[in-house]
């Protein structure tokens, strides 16, 4: 029978070759041309003392401004013009500062709970469409427009920090000046169609959201989702010389019956909820100097 010996020297690995360098090139990870994926996160702990007349006592806690977090998002290139993208966030719910009070010093229920879960389609001409769990347009319209970074926090930061602390009566010093009926900080200013803050009413929800491009520095979005809640808002930042400026503006109507806030619910028929709220900010600084002028509002009707 004939023999022959392998050629060693033609192109039996040329396809093998071929192969893998298209596998390289569309493999997904950080950097590659066609899609990014970037793992991030944060760890955010605090010391917290406080003092409500009569007792006092320090607890280590998860932060309720930014609480622990960790997350995946990435972006493809469909062409030039065309993206997709994509975003997972997981958030740690446990032993959060705005869940104590001074009978509770650890709410740590070990649970995790997705805070974002999204996918986009965005185009340099025509914008950038969400669609999942995500932002609404109002959400975070006076924080993220702020020329000052964490500026915010100082609107309610005993506030929210000590969300569900109780309010002691004056002249008792003990347990007697507390009953389920006693009021608690989150009971003095809060927003009625969510748990959170005063000055953000609004929050993340199922919805489908869209982002205009930015033109001049100004950019618009709009957003509609669950039963029913929609919103609509304006943002702008520009620099000029040693000045910049940012503002924004935004309003949600919110008629969902599955709330629980302000009370009703889908088991007491014709109990009909109708919040309307507006909120904005606005700040220019001088970059030389630092110094700066601010203002916000946020009403919730």
């Amino acid at each position: 029978l004939p023999v022959e010996a392998a050629d060693l020297g033609g192109d039996c690995c040329a396809d093998i070759e071929e192969r893998v360098a298209e596998l390289e090139a569309t493999t997904v990870r950080k950097g590659n041309k066609k899609v990014k994926v970037e793992l991030y996160g944060r760890v955010n702990r605090v010391i917290n003392f406080w003092n409500d007349g009569a007792e006092s006592n320090v607890y280590s806690l998860n932060s309720s401004y930014n609480t622990d977090r960790f997350g995946i998002r990435g972006k493809g290139k469909i062409s030039d013009d065309w993206s997709s993208g994509f975003v997972i966030e997981i958030e740690d719910t446990g032993n959060q500062s705005r869940f104590v009070n001074q009978f509770n010093d650890n709410t740590d229920n070990g649970l995790l709970r997705v805070r974002k879960s999204a996918i986009s389609l965005e185009s340099k001409t025509y914008g950038k469409v969400w669609l999942g769990l995500q932002e609404m347009a109002k959400d975070n319209i006076t924080k993220d427009t702020f020329v000052i970074k964490g500026l915010d926090q100082t609107m309610h930061a005993d506030f929210y920090m000590n969300w569900s602390f109780f309010l002691r009566q004056k002249g008792f010093n003990n347990a007697e000046a507390f009953s389920p009926s006693t009021p608690r900080f989150q009971d003095i200013g809060r927003c009625y169609s969510t748990s959170s803050s005063a000055f953000d009413c609004s929050t993340r929800r199922n919805e489908v959201r869209y982002d205009t491009p930015e033109w001049w520095g100004f950019i618009g979005s709009a957003s509609w989702g669950e039963d029913d809640i929609w919103s609509a808002s304006l943002r702008f930042q520009k620099e000029w010389d040693n000045w910049k400026v940012g503002a924004g503006y935004a309003y949600e109507g919110f008629t969902d019956e599955l709330v629980q806030n302000g009370g009703g619910g889908v088991f007491f028929q014709g109990f009909k909820r109708d919040f309307k709220e507006w909120a904005g900010s606005a700040s220019v600084i001088h970059k030389p100097t630092g110094l700066f002028v601010w203002a916000a509002n946020s009403n919730s009707e």
